[in-house]
C-alpha cells in the first residue's frame, strides 16, 4: 500500500476539542472524496502537550493513485483545508512496509 501521511499542529489559541471537531467534521469529509482512496485514519493526540496534535493516514492501492491525488480538484480542496486549519503541517508520500501484521 501507499500512503499520504499528514502530521498537523493546531493553530495557536485553538483548544484540542475545537481542533478535533475541525479535523473530524470539517476536514475529513473533503479527504473522503479523494479518487482511489482505500482507507483513511485520523490519529489524534491524547494530550495537548505534544509537538503535533495528530497524524492522518490515507491509503492507496497504487503509487500512481497516491502521486496524482493532489493534482485533482478534491486533492486541492483538502490540501487547502489542511493548510488553512493548522499552524503547521508535514505531508509525507510513503510506501508501507509492514513489520508485524495481525
Amino acid at each position: 500500500m501507499y500512503k499520504v501521511i499528514g502530521i498537523l499542529k493546531r493553530p495557536e489559541g485553538m483548544g484540542m476539542a475545537d481542533f478535533r471537531r475541525w479535523w473530524l467534521e470539517e476536514h475529513a469529509p473533503k479527504v473522503k472524496k479523494w479518487p482511489g482512496l482505500q482507507r483513511y485514519c485520523i490519529n489524534l493526540a491524547t494530550t495537548d502537550d505534544q509537538r503535533y496534535d495528530g497524524v492522518a493516514e490515507v491509503w492507496f492501492e497504487t503509487r500512481e493513485d497516491m502521486d496524482k491525488v493532489f493534482g485533482t480538484s478534491e486533492g486541492q480542496v483538502a490540501r487547502n483545508s489542511a493548510t488553512g486549519g493548522s499552524a503547521e503541517i508535514v505531508i509525507l508520500l510513503t510506501e508501507e512496509n509492514v513489520m508485524v501484521d495481525g
